[in-house]
């Protein structure tokens, strides 16, 4: 029997996801903890934890380490109707096996449980959509530049200042700055830290 902790801070859907979870075959859902702070403090083992992510006291994405720290081994999927992107990857990223959209979690639960009882992993299609479309526009933007320019946005985003990607690429620091300048006008942003942006996640 597969145990199911649910971390979430609306009593009414809490209950409402543990009926419906206790509906499935082979699954018992019995703790319901209101935000991550309260169910840190009892950090009861389970193998799988339904994590919403906008929460008093804790973010649930600031409570995913912590909670694998203490149980490595858990299954955390995010429930939650926070769909941007920069929190998916995020989530995906600090070791959450699974993303639904909260809108739609009656009808993924069966395949969630399956997914992650199979080693696998899981996201509602509107979850994986937005993940796909974001790389596919990643992989555009890195079509719009030269391969110089490519290799400059590497150097950038490895930390180095403008006279090291010379150093690293032979050239001088002017010819750095004019392909930096061209970067920022193919991009249309006008700042490092928009660079990031749009790098950060890049396949």
């Amino acid at each position: 029997m597969k145990n199911v902790i649910i971390i979430e801070d609306d009593e009414n859907l809490a209950s409402l996801i543990k009926d419906h979870v206790n509906q499935i075959e082979g699954i018992s859902c019995e703790l319901i903890f209101n935000n991550p702070v309260d169910y840190l403090n009892n950090p009861v083992e389970a193998n799988i934890i339904l994590l919403d992510i906008m929460m008093p006291e804790m973010n649930g994405l600031d409570a995913i380490e912590k909670i694998l720290d203490i149980h490595p081994n858990v299954s955390i999927v995010i429930n939650s109707i926070k769909d941007d992107t920069d929190t998916i990857f995020k989530a995906i990223q600090s070791g959450a096996v699974g993303y639904i959209d909260k809108q739609s979690f009656v009808m993924n639960f069966h395949e969630v449980f399956s997914s992650i009882e199979n080693q696998g992993a899981y996201m509602t299609p509107k979850i994986a959509r937005k993940v796909f479309s974001f790389f596919q526009k990643s992989s555009n933007v890195y079509e719009a530049l030269s391969a110089r320019e490519s290799e400059i946005v590497q150097g950038i985003l490895d930390g180095l200042s403008y006279k090291m990607i010379a150093d690293r690429y032979d050239i001088s620091i002017d010819t750095v700055r004019f392909h930096i300048k061209a970067i920022y006008r193919k991009l249309k942003i006008n700042s490092k830290s928009q660079l990031f942006n749009i790098f950060k996640f890049k396949p």
